[in-house]
């Protein structure tokens, strides 16, 4: 309990830092939450193989923040995303066995392109990169979504939930920088995207 009270309180101070443009503020909070999240999930009374794929994925987040905090390269950070994406994936691929539901990846290819078609006229030179981030970040909803269904726990809803939300996110990011302002976008991006990271910790936790 008090392990995610420190969570949400980091959390809130990321959130704070951000909607000021306090970069040091912000970025130490950030980091701050991964750290907090990794031991969560490493302190756990039984720790599988995935468990250390989200554990990476968590690291290697964190390292992307900061990338995007202290950098103008983007490759840097944007391939620090895919990576951390790709880790959170292969924990959850991990846990598969058996038939794949393909109706629920057909369903999430839809919406994305639907968004993809919403962003288009303003991506520009951009438009490869959104798609490679699109199609990780689908997998990866699928992957999670896969793992619910096959086996309907609890844990297993919040870790789809998870994902859909660091979707959700990437999503809300990409509107506010290259469609329109979304007020509030420092409130939205930023809780939603430490939201998403939190809820797919807190899988390995119920």
């Amino acid at each position: 309990m008090w392990s995610w009270l420190a969570v949400s309180l980091s959390g809130i101070g990321a959130i704070a830092g951000t909607k000021h443009g306090h970069i040091g503020q912000a970025l130490s909070y950030k980091v701050f939450t991964f750290v907090l999240l990794a031991v969560i999930a490493l302190t756990q009374s039984v720790v599988a193989d995935f468990t250390y794929w989200l554990v990476a994925g968590l690291v290697v987040s964190a390292i992307a923040d900061v990338l995007h905090s202290l950098t103008q390269k983007r490759t840097l950070y944007f391939v620090c995303f895919l990576v951390a994406q790709l880790c959170y994936s292969k924990a959850f691929w991990l846990q598969l066995s058996g038939e794949m539901v393909w109706w629920l990846f057909a369903l999430l290819l839809a919406a994305c392109i639907v968004a993809f078609f919403l962003l288009l006229p303003r991506l520009d030179k951009l438009v490869f990169p959104v798609v490679i981030m699109g199609m990780v970040l689908i997998q990866l909803a699928w992957a999670a979504g896969e793992v619910w269904l096959l086996d309907p726990q609890l844990s297993h809803a919040v870790g789809f939930v998870g994902c859909s939300v660091l979707l959700i996110s990437a999503l809300a990011y990409a509107l506010n920088c290259y469609r329109s302002p979304i007020k509030g976008a420092y409130f939205w991006v930023t809780g939603s995207y430490f939201l998403a990271h939190a809820l797919i910790v807190a899988s390995l936790t119920i």
